[in-house]
């Protein structure tokens, strides 16, 4: 792990327990959020890509408002508990919480009829964006994208890749893979990626599937090395490794972070939320840590928010139907 990641880790340790609480020398000429305490959801695990950067937005959004933001991770049924429980909350600016590329599947392949995935939904913001990339050990005998296709082609269902659940951005963006390529693979489910990273560093799967922001320091370390990543253009922080699309000129996917609140939520809040989020995303120091995380930042106004997120889930939808994917 770097020395940057690390520190990154070691501050979401510390914060796990406290809110973060505004700078009272910062808030004497902030006009006052309607909410002095503010839910911020995460639907995946502590030290995850979505915690992490969602910490580090409440951190300074907590100063921007004024108010306390306490960051919660409620991570049952796939993130599927948080997703609700933004959808479900009254829109007093009490709470807000973070979207994923995960939900857009989700909402398909396990429609909730307590909510609306659409019109249940304020769409404050994009975060930020990241490829998924396909990754090996550094002596793993694959040696391209290309070759793993082609063993998985001579020995269908054989060959193996990590996800974070049946459902996820990784199983479908791997699902389209084998709908694109004609092949067959088996998928690995993991709660947490670390585990799945163990089984394909001693042999027991053959394929990595991850986010940037998370294997950024293992390629940079030597240990994995890169077969494609996701992004439909070589991506400017790995600006040597190939891409899917090379191979696969039909799969281009940028995995990414969405925050949201409950649909009653008025304008002037989301239209708050959202410049003042722009404002966290667009500062220099800012950038820079995103970037050293594997990420790059996205701030878009609510209505692009709404159009990028109803798009990405009418084209999953697609990508379901086609490959009539199911889960339990």
């Amino acid at each position: 792990m770097s020395r940057t990641r690390r520190d990154v880790v070691k501050l979401v340790a510390a914060a796990s327990v406290l809110p973060f609480a505004p700078a009272l020398a910062q808030t004497s000429s902030v006009q006052a959020w309607p909410a002095p305490r503010v839910r911020f959801l995460v639907g995946t695990a502590a030290g995850g890509s979505p915690d992490v950067i969602g910490r580090m937005v409440s951190e300074k959004l907590s100063d921007k408002l004024g108010s306390s933001i306490y960051v919660e991770n409620l991570t049952t049924a796939a993130g599927a508990v948080s997703y609700r429980t933004i959808a479900k909350s009254p829109g007093d600016g009490g709470t807000i919480g973070i979207l994923t590329s995960g939900f857009a599947p989700e909402v398909t392949l396990r429609p909730d009829p307590s909510y609306d995935p659409v019109n249940g939904f304020t769409f404050i913001t994009m975060l930020c964006v990241y490829p998924l990339v396909y990754a090996v050990p550094k002596d793993s005998p694959i040696r391209s994208f290309a070759d793993m296709l082609d063993r998985a082609r001579k020995q269908p269902g054989k060959l193996t890749y990590t996800i974070t659940g049946y459902g996820s951005a990784y199983h479908i963006l791997t699902k389209l893979v084998e709908l694109e390529s004609g092949i067959s693979m088996s998928p690995v489910p993991y709660r947490g990626i670390a585990a799945g990273v163990m089984d394909v560093m001693s042999g027991r799967v053959d394929v990595l599937v991850d986010a940037s922001t998370s294997v950024m320091p293992r390629i940079q370390s030597g240990e994995f090395r890169i077969l494609a990543v996701s992004s439909g253009q070589h991506f400017d922080l790995m600006p040597d490794a190939p891409t899917v699309s090379e191979t696969l000129k039909n799969v281009d996917f940028m995995s990414w972070l969405c925050l949201a609140a409950p649909s009653s939520t008025p304008k002037a809040m989301t239209d708050r939320l959202s410049a003042n989020v722009r404002d966290i995303l667009l500062e220099p120091a800012f950038t820079k840590r995103l970037q050293e995380l594997g990420s790059v930042p996205k701030p878009t106004t609510p209505d692009e928010t709404r159009k990028i997120v109803t798009g990405e889930i009418t084209r999953w939808a697609e990508v379901i139907k086609r490959g009539n994917i199911k889960v339990e």
